[in-house]
C-alpha cells in the first residue's frame, strides 16, 4: 500500500481542511512529521486509520474538534505490483450526536479510480470496513501493529501471546489458505479430478468403434476410390483434348451462322432503305426550292401589313390637323398675357430677393454679434484663470530651484572618497574573520575544559561500576547453586504427568465405552426377542395364505373344466339344430339323426364365467399378499441376523472387562494425579521465583557489564577526542594571534575602533547619496516640466489678450452695418413678410410662364406629330411600290426553281420538306445499314474461307459436352468421397491418439485421486497452518535479530522459545536470555523497531502486493545521540528496499536527517486549527 493524498478537517486540533500530498512527501523514501507537543502530529495517523477502519488507534472518544460539529477524512492510496496497481479513495464523515451525546457516521464510501472513471465499491459503514479488510488483508489491529505504529501500539506485536500472534500472522500472511482453505482446495480438486475421470470415461465411450481394424478397412476403401478417380480423370482428359480440337471449328461455325442470320435480316430491310434514300433525295431538292417559297410568302405578308399601315397614317393625319388648330388659338391668348405682366413681376421679384438677402444678412450678423459676446466673456474668464496659473507656476519654480540646490549641497557634504571606502571594507573583512576565529578558539577552549571534566567523572564511574559488577557476579553464583539444587529435587516432569493424565483419560474412555456396550447389549437382546416374536407371527400368516392360495387354485381348475364341458355341449346343440332329415351330418356323415343334443341356456354359461373371473381375482390378491409376506419375512430375517451380529460384537467388546474393577482403578489414578500435579505446581512455582531472581540478577549483571563497556568505550573515545581538540586549538591560537596583530595595524592606520559600524555608516551614506541623487533628478525633471508649462501659459495669455481686442473692434463694426441694413429692408418689403411676399410674386410669374410654356410645347408637339405622320405616310406609300416590284421578281425566280427541281407547284415542293434533324437521322440510318452490310459480307467470306467446308453436327458436340459434364460431376463426387474418407481416416487416427491419451489420462487421474485422498486425511485440523506460522515467525525473528544486532552494535539478539514467545539475548552478558517484559524503554524501542521493520518488509498485502509504507510515532526520545544515529541510518537504508518510512517526533536532531519534512503548526488562541506545510532539507 502506498499513500497518495490525505484530507483532514474537524479532527482533534485540525479545524479547517488540510491536504497532505504524500506523493511529494514520500518521493525521497524517508520523511518526518515534526511539530511541538499538541500540534496534531499523531492525528495524521489517527486520520488514516479512521478513514479506513472507522476508529482511531488511541480509542479516544473526543476526537472531533471542540469548535466543529463534524469531522471529515478522505484518504487516497495505491496498492499493487509494477504496472498492476489499483488506486482507491476512502472517505468518512462523522458528526456529533448532540441528542444522545455520542457520534454518528453520516458518510462512509470507498471508490476505485479506473481508466473509465470512478467506481463506487461500498457506501455503508460496515461494507466499507469489510471491503478495506478484503483489499488490504489486514484488520485495524494488524494495521496498527505492523504498518502504522501509533503512540502506545509500538511494542504490541512484541508482547502478544502465542495464540494471538499466530492468528495475526495467519491473517497478514494469508496462511488461512494452508488450513481449511487448503483442505477445501484438496477436496475441491479431488472432486474435480473425480468429475474429470467420469468425463474421461464418458469420452472413451464415445470412441467405442475406433480400432486399428476399422482404420485398415478405411485405408483399403481409400485406395479403391483413388483408383476409380484416376480412371475417370484419364477419360475426362481424352474428351477435353477432343473438345479442344473441335472447339474452334464449333465456335467459328456458330459465328458464321450468326452472321448469315444477320445478313438475312438486312436483306429483308433493303427495300425500306431504298425508300428512305429516295425520300432524302426529294427532301434535298425541296430544300433548294424552299428559300424562294419563303421569300415570296414573306413579301406577300409585308405588302399586306404595309397597306394597313398606309390606311392608319391617313386617319391619324386628319385627327392631328384638327387638334393643332385649337392649340394655336389658346397659345396666342396666353402669349399676349405673358408679354404684359412678366416684366413687372420680374422687377418686383428682384427687389424682394434683395430684401431676403438683407434679412438673412441681418440674421447672420446678429448671430455673429452674439457669438462675439460669448467669446468675449470666455476670453475674460480664461485670461483671469491664466493670470492665476502664471503666478502659481512662478512660485513653484522658485521653490524647486531652492530644493535642488539644498540637496546638491547635502550630497557634497556627506560624500566619502573611493580609497577610504576600499580600506574600510578590507579592514571589515579582516575583522569578521578575526571574530570567527575568536569564537572558534573560545568554543574549543570550552570544549577541552568540558571533556577534561567528563573524563575525570567517567574514570570515577568506571571504578565504581567494576566493584558493583564483582559483587553482582558473586550474588549470581550463589543463586545459581540454589537453582541447580532445586532442579535435582524435581518431581514428575510435565511430560510424565501428561502421559499419566493421558493414561487416566484412556481408562475413563474405556469405562465409558464399556458402559455404552453394556447398555447396547441389553438393548440388542430385547430387540432380538421382539424380532423373533414378530417373525413367528409372520410365518403363521404366510402358511395360512399359501393354503388359501392352493385351495382357490383347485376350485378355479374345476370350474374351468365345467365351463369347457358346458361350451362343448352347447356347440353340439347348435349343430343339431341345423340338421335336416335325409341330409348328411357334417360330423359323422349319417343321413338319419336320432337322439339329438340339446342347446344349453346362455345365462348359465355367463354365470359360470363370472364365477371364474371372481376366483381368478381372489387368487391374484392372495398371490400379491404372499409376495408381500415373503418380503417382510426376508426383512425380519435380515434384522435378526444384524441384531445377532451386533449383539455378538457388543459381547466381544465387553469380554475381559470388569466394570467395578475399572471404576476403582480410575478413582485411585485420579487421586494420584491430583497429588503429583500439586507437587509439580509447587515445584514450578518455586522454580519460577528462582528463575525470576536469576533473571533479575543476570539482567542487572548484564546492565552493569553493558554500562562498564559503554563507560570504557566512551572514556577511550573522549580521551582521543580531547587530544584532537588540543591539537586543533594550537592551530586556531596561531591564526588568532596573527589576525589580532593585523587588525590592530588597520585600526591605527584608519583611526577607527569598530569597522563594522564604519561599514554600516558608509552603506547608509551611500544609500542616502543615491536617494538624494534620485530626488534631485526627479526635481530637475519637474522643474523642466514647470518651465515648459509656464512658457505655454504666457503664450496662451498673450494670444487671449490680442483676441479680446479683435473681438471688441469687430463687434463695433457689425453693429453699424446692422443699422443700415434694417432701413434698406423696410424700403423693399413695404412692411410685409419678405419671404411670403416673394413666394406670391414668384408663384404668379411661374404660373404665367408655365401656362405659356405648356401651350407652346403642345403646339410644337402637335406640329411635329403632324409632320411625322405625313413623313410616315409618304414612306409607307414608297414601300408599297417597292414591295410590289420585289414580289414580281421573286415569283419569277420561284417558278424557275420549281421547274428546274421537277416540282409543278410550290405546295408539291413543300410536301417533301423535312427537318434537318430528321434528314440527319435517315442519312445515319442508311449509312449504318450500308456499313453493317459490307462488314457482314466480309466476315462471312472470312469464316467460310477458314472452315473450308468443315462442319460439326450439333448433336455430336452436345453429346461431347454432356459426357464431360457427367464425368466432372462423377469426379467431384468421387473427390468429395475421397476427401470424406481421408478426413474419416485422419479423424480415426486422431481419435486413436485421443483414445491412447484418454487411457493415459485415466490412469494419471486415478493416481492423482489416490494421492488427494491421502492429502485429505493429512490436512484435517490446523497443524499445517501452525507449522507455517511457526516458520514465518522464525524467519521474521531471524531478520529482526539481524537488524537489532546491527543497531545495538552487536549486543542484543532476538530469539523465540519453545512456546514461540520472544526472548532477548544479551551477548555482552554471557548470552543471558531475558523476557521482553523486562526490557527498558530504550531496549523495548530498539527491539520493537527491529521486529516491526522485519515484519513490514515481509508483509505481502492479500498475499500479492508488498507493503510499501511504514509509520512510527514514538520512541526516539528514549535514545542517546549515537544510538539515534544508528537507528536513522538503518531507516534510511530501507529506501533502497523500496519501503517508504515516515517518523513522527519532536526530537530536533532528526530534522536534519530526513530529506522531506511535514511541519505541523499548532492551533492558535484566535481559533485557527493546526496547519501543515512541506519543507525540504
Amino acid at each position: 500500500m502506498k499513500p497518495i493524498r490525505l484530507k483532514i478537517s474537524g479532527l482533534n486540533s485540525f479545524t479547517e481542511e488540510q491536504v497532505i500530498n504524500f506523493e511529494l512527501l514520500t518521493e525521497k523514501g524517508l520523511f518526518g512529521i515534526f511539530g511541538p507537543t499538541g500540534s496534531g502530529k499523531s492525528t495524521i495517523i489517527d486520520a488514516i486509520t479512521l478513514s479506513m477502519y472507522g476508529k482511531i488507534p488511541r480509542n479516544s472518544k473526543d476526537f472531533i474538534n471542540t469548535d466543529s460539529l463534524s469531522t471529515s477524512v478522505v484518504y487516497e492510496f495505491e496498492i499493487g505490483v509494477g504496472t498492476e496497481r489499483r488506486r482507491y479513495i476512502v472517505e468518512r464523515n462523522i458528526k456529533k450526536d448532540l441528542k444522545n451525546g455520542g457520534y454518528k457516521t453520516t458518510l462512509a464510501r470507498l471508490r476505485e479510480i479506473t481508466a473509465e472513471g470512478e467506481k463506487v465499491l461500498a457506501e455503508k459503514e460496515r461494507e466499507v470496513h469489510q471491503k478495506i479488510v478484503e483489499i488490504i488483508g489486514l484488520t485495524a489491529e494488524d494495521f496498527t501493529r505492523s504498518v502504522v505504529l501509533p503512540q502506545g501500539k509500538f511494542s504490541e506485536f512484541l508482547k502478544l501471546s502465542g495464540r494471538e500472534r499466530r492468528d495475526m500472522l495467519e491473517r497478514i500472511f494469508g496462511l488461512e489458505r494452508y488450513g481449511n482453505d487448503l483442505m477445501e482446495k484438496v477436496r475441491k480438486v479431488k472432486n474435480e479430478k473425480a468429475l474429470l475421470l467420469g468425463m474421461v470415461n464418458g469420452e472413451l465411450s464415445r470412441y467405442e468403434g475406433v480400432t486399428e481394424e476399422a482404420l485398415k478397412e478405411a485405408l483399403a476403401k481409400l485406395e479403391l476410390l483413388k483408383e476409380e478417380e484416376k480412371n475417370l480423370s484419364a477419360e475426362r482428359e481424352e474428351l477435353l483434348k477432343e473438345r479442344e480440337k473441335l472447339k474452334e471449328i464449333w465456335e467459328r461455325q456458330k459465328e458464321l451462322n450468326q452472321f448469315l442470320e444477320k445478313k438475312r435480316l438486312l436483306d429483308e430491310k433493303a427495300s425500306e432503305i431504298e425508300v428512305k434514300r429516295g425520300k432524302i433525295e426529294k427532301a434535298r431538292k425541296a430544300l433548294s426550292v424552299k428559300p424562294y417559297i419563303d421569300s415570296v410568302e414573306e413579301t406577300e405578308k409585308k405588302l399586306l401589313l404595309n397597306k394597313k399601315e398606309l390606311e392608319k397614317h391617313a386617319k391619324e393625319l386628319e385627327e392631328v390637323s384638327a387638334q393643332l388648330e385649337k392649340i394655336e388659338k389658346d397659345y396666342e391668348i396666353t402669349f399676349r398675357e405673358k408679354e404684359e405682366k412678366i416684366p413687372l413681376l420680374i422687377e418686383k421679384e428682384e427687389r424682394l430677393k434683395r430684401a431676403v438677402q438683407i434679412e438673412d444678412e441681418i440674421k447672420r450678423l446678429s448671430e455673429e454679434r452674439e457669438k462675439l459676446l460669448t467669446e468675449y466673456k470666455n476670453l475674460e474668464s480664461n485670461i483671469k484663470r491664466l493670470e492665476e496659473e502664471k503666478e502659481k507656476l512662478f512660485l513653484s519654480i522658485e521653490n524647486l530651484k531652492k530644493n535642488i540646490a539644498e540637496k546638491e549641497e547635502k550630497i557634497v557634504s556627506i560624500r566619502i572618497s573611493t580609497e577610504e571606502k576600499e580600506n574600510v571594507f578590507k579592514a571589515f573583512e579582516l575583522e569578521k574573520e578575526f571574530e570567527r576565529v575568536k569564537r572558534e578558539r573560545e568554543e574549543k577552549a570550552y570544549k577541552i575544559e568540558e571533556i577534561e571534566k567528563l573524563v575525570e567523572k567517567q574514570k570515577g564511574e568506571y571504578e565504581r561500576i567494576k566493584v558493583e559488577l564483582t559483587e553482582k557476579e558473586e550474588e549470581l553464583q550463589k543463586e545459581e547453586s540454589s537453582f541447580n539444587l532445586l532442579e535435582v529435587q524435581k518431581p514428575l516432569s510435565s511430560e510424565e504427568l501428561f502421559n499419566f493424565q493421558k493414561e487416566l483419560e484412556s481408562k475413563r474412555l474405556k469405562l465409558i465405552e464399556a458402559q455404552r456396550n453394556k447398555e447396547l447389549e441389553e438393548k440388542l437382546e430385547k430387540t432380538l426377542k421382539e424380532v423373533l416374536e414378530e417373525r413367528e407371527k409372520l410365518v403363521g400368516e404366510l402358511e395360512k395364505t399359501e393354503r388359501e392360495y392352493v385351495e382357490k387354485g383347485k376350485a378355479l381348475d374345476a370350474l374351468q373344466k365345467e365351463i369347457e364341458e358346458i361350451v362343448r355341449k352347447n356347440m353340439a346343440g347348435e349343430l343339431a339344430e341345423g340338421l335336416e332329415e335325409g341330409m348328411p351330418c357334417p360330423v359323422c356323415g349319417s343321413f338319419h339323426h336320432i337322439n339329438l343334443a340339446k342347446k344349453v341356456d346362455e345365462k348359465l354359461i355367463e354365470e359360470k364365467k363370472k364365477l371364474e373371473r371372481d376366483l381368478r381375482t381372489e387368487r391374484e390378491i392372495l398371490q400379491e399378499k404372499l409376495i408381500m409376506l415373503k418380503s417382510q419375512l426376508s426383512g425380519f430375517t435380515a434384522k435378526e441376523e444384524i441384531s445377532k451380529a451386533e449383539l455378538e460384537k457388543a459381547k466381544e467388546n465387553l469380554r475381559g472387562i470388569d466394570l467395578e474393577i475399572l471404576r476403582k482403578e480410575i478413582e485411585e489414578m485420579e487421586v494420584k494425579f491430583k497429588e503429583e500435579k500439586e507437587k509439580l505446581e509447587d515445584w514450578a512455582k518455586e522454580k519460577e521465583e528462582k528463575e525470576k531472581v536469576l533473571k533479575r540478577l543476570k539482567e542487572e549483571k548484564g546492565q552493569l557489564a553493558l554500562e562498564e563497556a559503554r563507560i570504557k568505550e566512551r572514556l577511550q573515545k573522549d580521551l582521543k577526542l580531547l587530544e584532537e581538540y588540543k591539537l586543533s586549538f594550537e592551530g586556531i591560537e596561531r591564526e588568532y594571534q596573527s589576525l589580532l596583530k593585523e587588525l590592530e595595524n588597520w585600526k591605527e592606520k584608519l583611526g577607527y575602533a569598530n569597522f563594522s559600524e564604519k561599514v554600516e555608516e558608509i552603506n547608509q551614506k551611500e544609500k542616502l547619496i543615491e536617494k538624494l541623487r534620485e530626488e534631485v533628478e526627479s526635481l530637475k525633471k519637474n522643474l523642466e516640466e514647470l518651465n515648459i508649462k509656464r512658457e505655454k501659459v504666457l503664450e496662451d495669455l498673450n494670444q487671449l489678450i490680442v483676441r479680446k481686442t479683435q473681438v471688441v473692434e469687430v463687434g463695433k463694426e457689425k453693429r453699424s452695418v446692422l443699422e443700415k441694413m434694417q432701413k434698406e429692408l423696410y424700403s423693399y418689403s413695404e412692411g410685409k413678410d419678405v419671404k411670403k411676399y416673394l413666394e406670391e410674386v414668384q408663384k404668379e410669374r411661374a404660373e404665367i410662364l408655365q401656362r405659356e410654356s405648356f401651350l407652346k410645347n403642345r403646339l410644337e408637339e402637335e406640329r411635329r406629330k403632324k409632320q411625322e405622320i405625313e413623313s410616315k405616310k409618304v414612306s409607307t406609300l414608297e414601300n408599297q411600290i417597292l414591295l410590289t416590284n420585289i414580289l414580281k421578281e421573286q415569283i419569277e425566280k420561284l417558278e424557275l426553281s420549281l421547274s428546274k427541281e421537277g416540282f409543278k407547284t410550290k405546295e408539291e415542293a413543300l410536301s417533301f420538306v423535312i427537318s434537318s434533324e430528321e434528314m440527319s437521322e435517315i442519312e445515319i440510318e442508311v449509312k449504318r445499314f450500308e456499313n453493317e452490310y459490307t462488314s457482314l459480307v466480309a466476315n462471312i467470306e472470312r469464316l467460310e474461307g477458314f472452315l473450308k467446308g468443315r462442319q460439326i453436327e450439333e448433336e455430336h458436340w452436345n453429346r461431347l459436352e454432356e459426357r464431360i459434364r457427367e464425368l466432372e460431376e462423377i469426379l467431384t463426387g468421387k473427390r468429395k468421397e475421397i476427401g470424406a474418407t481421408e478426413k474419416a481416416i485422419h479423424d480415426m487416427k486422431e481419435n486413436l491418439k485421443k483414445v491412447e491419451e484418454l487411457t493415459k489420462k485415466k490412469k494419471e487421474l486415478e493416481h492423482v485421486i489416490d494421492m488427494l485422498e491421502e492429502l485429505d486425511k493429512l490436512f484435517q485440523g490446523n497443524k499445517f497452518v501452525d507449522f507455517i506460522a511457526s516458520k514465518q515467525l522464525k524467519y521474521i525473528t531471524f531478520s529482526a535479530s539481524k537488524r537489532l544486532k546491527e543497531i545495538s552494535r552487536g549486543r542484543y539478539a532476538l530469539e523465540i522459545d519453545s512456546e514461540n514467545n520472544f526472548v532477548m539475548r544479551d551477548d555482552f552478558n554471557g548470552g543471558v536470555r531475558r523476557s521482553v517484559d523486562t526490557l527498558s524503554g530504550g531496549e523495548t524501542f530498539l527491539t520493537s523497531l527491529s521486529l516491526a521493520l522485519a515484519l513490514s518488509s515481509h508483509i505481502q498485502l492479500k498475499g500479492k502486493a508488498p507493503l510499501e509504507f511504514f509509520f512510527l510515532d514514538e520512541g526516539f526520545g528514549s535514545l542517546d545521540s549515537e544510538l539515534l544515529d544508528v537507528v536513522m541510518t538503518s531507516l534510511e537504508r530501507l529506501k533502497k528496499d523500496k519501503m517508504v518510512v515516515g517518523i513522527i517526533s519532536h526530537v530536533e536532531e532528526l530534522k536534519d536527517r530526513v530529506p522531506v519534512k511535514l511541519i505541523v503548526t499548532p492551533p492558535t488562541v484566535s481559533g485557527e486549527g493546526s496547519k501543515v506545510r512541506i519543507e525540504y532539507t
